[in-house]
């Protein structure tokens, strides 16, 4: 018996091809190619009834007068199927003219397992284009409701795909292209990729010091291993020594001299096909993470296309903003890259930098050199210039530390932990100029809360990816989640049952779910917290691992709230809480106040609580009903806020103008006068509140209105503060899904000046976009706020 169905599911393969860029999508874009399709199968089935009985689902009046035509005289060697409450006059009336068979079924279960397959048959056939909405229509003719999709087809000439639904590689078009991906459970998709990458399964890799020149390194070299087995050699790198330092240094202000008077057009260009040779080499790409990284298939792939998709979105950005605002490129930026994502934050750091015009030192992490260099190599053979962006692998100490600490730095892309961010920034302090500039990402204590009306079986599925690819290595990776206590029992029994199905094992195979952990100093840290918490009777649910690699065991621990949560665990190790519904406010508040701000998820049915917590959550990305990793560059820009990080979200639309200026900087002298005390600046501090300005639309109507006859630097500060647009966008990506980028007033802004027309314009900006603003300056004597 074969049954022979079609509808379900299609928007979710719309949704997916386009989330992986591949070719083209699975299912048709017109509902009357998938009719015709339909009745071709119907013919091939009716075709061998020797040897099959087919069975016919449908609710469709023309797929049934088309089967039954097809099917001649013998009604015994095929059957109708329809579900129980549905299309019941149209198979009696069939049943009753042609004599055919039809056999009804029905879901048979509990009340909340069969809730989600009832509303998924609803929304298909509440469908517009659903013949079972259709013929319930009355403004629709009988004939239109009918009518022969054969005909319709031929209609449509050579225009088969739907316009209104774009092609995979198409999603952001006309500005760029989509990153090409695969379907790595579709054999005719991934097999030629899977082919291509056993070439690389011995390479051995060699990273160095890449400066201006390409002079021999002075250093040691040192064995780059594979996180799956300490035994397995991936290559060597020679780590930079403090004269290479020095080198780059200097050789990086004749590279920035060189490449920021190139036309912004020429700068975009050689990122471009930067971008096309990631993706000719992304078999050797995708090997060396996996080798050196420990990255699966999977997230081989999608570090590739997203380092693909930063090059080519700010190679428009640059070009965008250069149009709108004409500027220049600050100076020399150092670039200082994780090992979770060697290749696509890597390359999104430098790509933004030299988008603006900047040169680069590049400092990659010290367990990811490989890639780093491979990526250099890449870019240089698609026409950058070797001073432009100079590598140098090493530690903190002999390079982190020194390259921060230059004075000729105009500024440095970080991303790691909070506390090496805050020592960069002292750095960049007491070193750099007063125009310098930060831009991190670090980590977060990120959470998610499911509510009693979520659907257990995507949240669980949310929540494993969440928390278990890549191994729990993602700065957006779920720590904490919070379930409402009636879901609680039936979520933490499906949450067991779904992690005895994971995988956890070599990176190279296709069918491993957890991969291992970056080093050894990771694993121990990791092992050592969870043997904690099993002592203590905490954990819930603990998987084997490997004897062999850095692997770690997916945990889950109980626990009473993001407050019991010492520090940032990153692994694979989530945490769990209950809470009460009437308690959903102090939940955010609680996640609120651990002072993190990086990604959220939330999994609900009710619309009102999706706004209720998206209002009260402070954290830069918001994810609802779905997973909350993997942003996608331009659809979902990147970024946190408190201790997750400073400056612009990677990969949104105000990113690479924090690596430009458009105005040249001023010198003032110093401010003179009497001091202001630490005590008085904190009382002022402590007595702003702008939560009602904040949520005035007319600020800048008052603002001017206030200080109406004012000129020079105010007027301007006043021009440009009517220009922020702090209007939500609507951001592409996609089908079925919204992505939306919001701005949200930062906090109390502290107005130094140093003169007072300075401090003004500076808190008139500060005020333009909500923010409470305490100025220092000579006159008057004495702090005061606006």
């Amino acid at each position: 018996m074969v049954r022979l169905v079609k509808g379900a599911y299609w928007d979710t393969e719309i949704k997916l091809s386009q989330e992986m860029g591949v070719e083209t999508f699975p299912v048709f874009t017109r509902k009357v190619n998938t009719d015709v399709s339909y009745m071709a199968c119907a013919q091939m089935l009716l075709d061998r009834r020797d040897r099959i009985y087919p069975q016919f689902a449908t609710h469709n009046a023309h797929t049934c007068a088309a089967i039954v035509a097809m099917a001649g005289d013998d009604k015994d060697s095929y059957e109708f199927q329809r579900l129980h409450g549905m299309g019941e006059s149209l198979h009696h009336i069939v049943k009753q003219s042609e004599g055919t068979h039809c056999r009804l079924y029905a879901p048979v279960g509990a009340h909340r397992d069969l809730l989600a397959y009832l509303v998924r048959r609803l929304l298909e056939n509440g469908a517009n284009s659903s013949f079972v909405n259709q013929v319930v229509d009355d403004s629709i003719p009988a004939s239109e409701v009918a009518k022969d999709p054969v005909a319709g087809m031929q209609q449509l000439g050579e225009a088969i795909a739907s316009p209104l639904i774009r092609q995979p590689g198409e999603l952001f078009a006309p500005e760029r292209k989509n990153s090409k991906g695969y379907r790595i459970n579709e054999p005719a998709s991934i097999l030629p990729l899977l082919a291509a990458r056993e070439k690389f399964a011995d390479t051995t890799w060699s990273a160095g010091p890449m400066l201006a020149g390409n002079p021999a390194p002075r250093g040691e070299a040192r064995d780059v291993v594979s996180p799956a087995d300490g035994s397995r050699v991936v290559g060597k790198v020679f780590e930079a020594t403090p004269e290479e330092v020095a080198a780059a240094l200097d050789a990086a202000e004749e590279g920035f001299r060189e490449w920021s008077a190139r036309p912004v057009a020429e700068r975009a260009e050689v990122l471009r096909r930067t971008a096309d040779l990631y993706e000719e080499h992304i078999a050797e790409l995708t090997v060396i993470c996996t080798r050196e990284a420990g990255k699966m298939m999977f997230d081989g792939i999608a570090e590739v296309r997203e380092a693909v998709d930063f090059l080519r979105y700010y190679a428009n950005e640059g070009e965008r903003l250069e149009a709108e605002e004409p500027g220049n490129a600050r100076g020399i930026f150092v670039c200082i890259s994780p090992w979770n994502f060697p290749l696509a934050i890597f390359t999104g750091q430098i790509a933004a930098a030299l988008a603006a015009g900047n040169a680069v030192l590049a400092k990659p992490a010290e367990q990811t050199p490989l890639i780093a260099a491979r990526a250099i190599e890449l870019m240089r053979e698609a026409g950058l210039p070797e001073a432009a962006l100079q590598l140098l692998p090493g530690d903190g100490p002999t390079v982190g530390g020194p390259l921060t600490s230059d004075a000729r730095i105009a500024g440095v892309c970080f991303t790691g932990s909070t506390p090496v961010a805050q020592i960069i920034h002292k750095a960049l302090a007491q070193n750099a100029g007063p125009d310098a500039v930060l831009i991190a990402e670090t980590g977060g204590l990120n959470a998610m809360i499911v509510d009693s009306t979520a659907l257990t079986e995507q949240a669980v599925r949310d929540i494993l990816i969440s928390s278990f690819q890549s191994a729990g290595q993602r700065c957006s990776a779920l720590r904490m989640l919070y379930v409402q206590e009636e879901a609680r029992d039936r979520l933490l029994h499906m949450l067991d049952g779904a992690m005895d199905a994971l995988t956890i094992g070599d990176p190279w195979n296709t069918d491993t779910d957890v991969s291992p952990v970056i080093d050894a100093e990771a694993q121990a840290d990791i092992g050592d917290y969870v043997a904690a918490q099993e002592k203590a009777g905490k954990v819930l649910k603990k998987l084997s691992a490997p004897d062999v690699g850095t692997f770690v065991t997916p945990a889950v621990v109980e626990v009473g709230g993001i407050e019991d949560l010492e520090r940032e665990i990153f692994g694979p190790v989530l945490h769990v809480a209950t809470f009460k519904a009437r308690d959903i406010d102090k939940v955010v508040d609680a996640i609120n106040d651990r002072g993190y701000g990086l990604t959220f998820g939330l999994h609900t049915r009710i619309d009102d609580r999706v706004q209720q917590i998206v209002e009260r959550i402070h954290v830069g990305n918001i994810y609802v009903n779905r997973n909350q990793i993997g942003a996608i560059v331009g659809s979902q820009p990147f970024g946190g806020e408190g201790l997750s990080g400073t400056g612009p979200k990677a990969g949104g639309p105000l990113y690479v103008t924090r690596f430009r200026r458009t105005a040249a900087p001023e010198s003032h002298a110093a401010p003179q006068g009497n001091a202001v005390t630490l005590g008085d600046l904190q009382a002022a501090l402590d007595g702003l509140d702008a939560r009602n300005w904040a949520a005035r639309p007319d600020r800048v109507e008052v603002l001017r209105r206030a200080l109406s006859g004012k000129g020079g630097v105010i007027r301007k500060a006043l021009a440009e503060t009517a220009a922020l647009d702090m209007t939500p966008q609507t951001l592409p990506g996609p089908t079925g899904e919204s992505n939306r980028l919001a701005m949200y007033p930062k906090g109390p802004v502290l107005c130094l000046g140093p003169t007072l027309d300075i401090a003004v314009a500076q808190a008139v900006q500060a005020l333009g976009a909500g923010c409470p603003a305490l100025l220092v300056a000579r006159a008057p004597r004495r702090p005061c706020s606006l």
